[in-house]
C-alpha cells in the first residue's frame, strides 16, 4: 500500500474527542476502523486486486474506487468484508462475557465501537459499504453514473434526518455524531477525492526474484474456453510459471503461456472472454 490518507472530518472528530475527554474512546474507534480496513483489503487481496491508497473516512474506511473493479460481484464482497469483520469481532467479544464476566469492563468500548461501525457503514449512502453494494447491485441493470445518481438521493434523505436530529437533540445538548454523519454523507455525493484505489493485479503473473532462479517451478491447470481473462488470474501462481490449457464445449484445447497470457491482458479488456479471442 503507497499512501494513507485522513479525510479532513476524521481528523476534526479526533480532535473534538479528545478536546472533550474522551480521547481512550477515539483510539478504541480507530482500532475498529483499522480492522475495519484490513478486511477490506484481506478479501480485495484474495479476489485479485492491490490496495494502492486508503483514506480513513469519520466512519470507516475506504479503499475501493468504482471503475477499478473488475466485476460488480468483487466490489460487493469487498464492501461487505469490513462490517461483517466488525459484527465478527463485536459478537466475538460478547460471548466473552458469558465465559469471563470481568471481560466486559475491558471490552464494552470496543464491541460499541465495532457495532456503531459496521451498522453506520451498512447504510444505502455513498461512499460507504452500503452505498457501495448498493450501486453494484444497480449496476447490473443501469449504467453506473444513473445508479451512482439514484444512490445520492438516498444521501439527501439520510443526510436530512441526521441534520433534523442533530437540531432536535440541541435542546438537551449538541450531538457532534449526527452533525459529523450529516456533513459527511452530504458531501459525499460531491467528493470522489477520499475513495481510495484497488488496481486489478493484471500483470503481476511472475516474481522477479524468480528470474535469478536457475529453475523454477511450473504449474499446469486448466480453465473452460468461455472464462473471462482476469478470472484466470486468480489461478496462476507468481512463484511458478504458470502454463494454462484452454478446453473448449468439444473438448478441444489450446494451450497459453504465462508470457501469452501476459499480452492478452494488456491487448484486450479484462472481462473478455477467451473464446472470444480463440475460435475454439
Amino acid at each position: 500500500m503507497k499512501k494513507i490518507g485522513l479525510h479532513p472530518l476524521f481528523i476534526l472528530l479526533g480532535l473534538l474527542l479528545i478536546v472533550l475527554g474522551f480521547g481512550f474512546l477515539f483510539f478504541v474507534y480507530l482500532l475498529a476502523v483499522i480492522l475495519h480496513e484490513l478486511a477490506h483489503a484481506f478479501i480485495a487481496k484474495r479476489l485479485g486486486y492491490k490496495i494502492n491508497k486508503v483514506f480513513l473516512l469519520p466512519f470507516g474506511a475506504q479503499l475501493s474506487l468504482e471503475q477499478n473493479f473488475v466485476d460488480e460481484k468483487d466490489e460487493i464482497y469487498v464492501a461487505l468484508a469490513g462490517p461483517l469483520f466488525n459484527f465478527i469481532l463485536a459478537f466475538f467479544c460478547i460471548s466473552l462475557w458469558w465465559i469471563e464476566p470481568e471481560i466486559f469492563n475491558y471490552t464494552k468500548e470496543f464491541v460499541f465501537a465495532n457495532f456503531v461501525n459496521g451498522l453506520v457503514n451498512l447504510l444505502p449512502c455513498y461512499p460507504l459499504d452500503g452505498g457501495r453494494i448498493f450501486v453494484a447491485c444497480l449496476k447490473r441493470k443501469i449504467e453506473r453514473k444513473r445508479a451512482l445518481n439514484i444512490c445520492f438521493i438516498f444521501n439527501y434523505l439520510i443526510s436530512a434526518i441526521f441534520f433534523i436530529l442533530f437540531l432536535f437533540y440541541l435542546k438537551s445538548g449538541i450531538n457532534l455524531t449526527f452533525a459529523i454523519m450529516a456533513i459527511f454523507i452530504f458531501f459525499g455525493t460531491f467528493e470522489n477525492k477520499y475513495g481510495g484505489s484497488y488496481n486489478f493485479l493484471s500483470f503481476n503473473l511472475e516474481n522477479e526474484k524468480n528470474k535469478f532462479k536457475k529453475y523454477i517451478s511450473v504449474k499446469v491447470f486448466a480453465v473452460k474456453s468461455n472464462i473471462e481473462l482476469y478470472k484466470i488470474i486468480k489461478y496462476t501462481d507468481k512463484n511458478k510459471y504458470n502454463i494454462i490449457y484452454v478446453i473448449s464445449q468439444n473438448e478441444d484445447i489450446k494451450i497459453i503461456t504465462q508470457k501469452t497470457l501476459k499480452s492478452l491482458l494488456l491487448k484486450y479488456p479484462l472481462k473478455t472472454k477467451l473464446n472470444e479471442i480463440y475460435r475454439i
